[in-house]
């Protein structure tokens, strides 16, 4: 039987932009905490999370928290 693992995801915009100017996205699927720094936009978000799955607490400015739960599949 799989185990839930609780971690936690540091969004930083260094990462974000890396994958943004690599022309990738990433499916955020979680039990935990999703940080977001404070420097990351929600148009940065808009252009590099393509779903999210969050079960957890998510540490964002409101505007990147609303970005992020658009993107929820749950």
């Amino acid at each position: 039987m799989p185990k839930t693992m609780f971690r936690t995801l540091r969004l930083s915009r260094r990462y974000l932009e890396g994958l943004r100017d690599s022309g990738k996205k990433t499916d955020i699927e979680l039990v935990g905490l999703v940080v977001a720094d404070e420097d990351v936009t929600p148009e940065l978000i808009e252009q590099t999370v393509s779903s999210t799955r969050i079960h957890g607490r998510i540490i964002a400015s409101p505007t990147v928290k609303q970005a992020l739960l658009a993107r929820d599949l749950a």
